[in-house]
């Protein structure tokens, strides 16, 4: 099943620029999907159009095989953002963060290992552990699609292994599908299905061995095959 299609796609910000040009791409379900590229990218202008805050200049695109202008099944997809935007005066906690979702929180606590953070104020606590509470919020409501922006930013390498364990069984045992954008470009390598590198254009959509050279290319440097390994 094509969980994903995007044919001739654009966008502009300012209607003469593109910021996204002529893409077109499938993702399937279950596949780990990882996206990379510099600063300004496209990259999470690309899902803030899949998840319908922005219209497409031109271009199509399908989600779950039903048009864009049409879908209406948004619990279907989950979003991490790479930030949070709240006030600073937010008293929220982390448990009454998760059951704002209107879900039983208590299998995604014991799976991210929140039980200690559990009635910490959101805000104080470090940008590595809001990005776990945001995935969590996600996981919540388990849905099909997986948008994660920079999840693993900000984690220790212990607690970045375990999210991307969490993140693979997820893929492979239950069948979600999952794009994540990452500059830790060797962790993407490691761990994707496919990695689309963006740049305005898709430089190479394919399997992880195949990206090496688009990437080098892309941010000019080289050694990617070292740190994949």
């Amino acid at each position: 099943m094509q969980v994903i299609e995007i044919e001739n796609l654009s966008f502009s910000y300012d209607g003469r620029t593109d910021v996204l040009e002529d893409l077109s791409l499938t993702v399937r379900r279950g596949e780990f999907v990882g996206i990379v590229g510099p600063n300004g990218a496209g990259k999470t202008t690309l899902f803030r159009i899949i998840l319908g805050f922005l219209k497409p200049r031109r271009g199509s695109l399908k989600l779950f095989g039903e048009n864009v202008e049409t879908f209406r099944r948004w619990d279907r997809i989950g979003y991490v953002p790479q930030r949070l935007s709240v006030e600073r005066n937010f008293p929220a906690t982390v448990r009454e963060l998760l059951d704002l979702t209107g879900e039983d929180p208590q299998e995604v606590i014991a799976l991210l290992h929140l039980n200690d953070l559990l009635d910490r104020q959101f805000l104080r606590l470090s940008g590595g552990q809001q990005q776990i509470v945001l995935l969590g919020m996600a996981l919540v409501r388990n849905p099909d699609l997986l948008l994660l922006d920079e999840p693993t930013a900000g984690l220790d390498v212990h607690f970045q292994r375990h999210i991307i364990q969490t993140l693979r069984s997820l893929s492979v045992r239950e069948n979600r599908t999952i794009l994540m954008i990452s500059h830790d470009i060797g962790l993407v390598l490691r761990t994707v299905d496919r990695v689309l590198c963006l740049n305005r254009r898709i430089r190479y959509y394919g399997e992880p061995e195949g990206a090496i050279e688009a990437v080098e290319e892309m941010f000019g440097i080289k050694g990617v095959r070292d740190g994949a390994s």
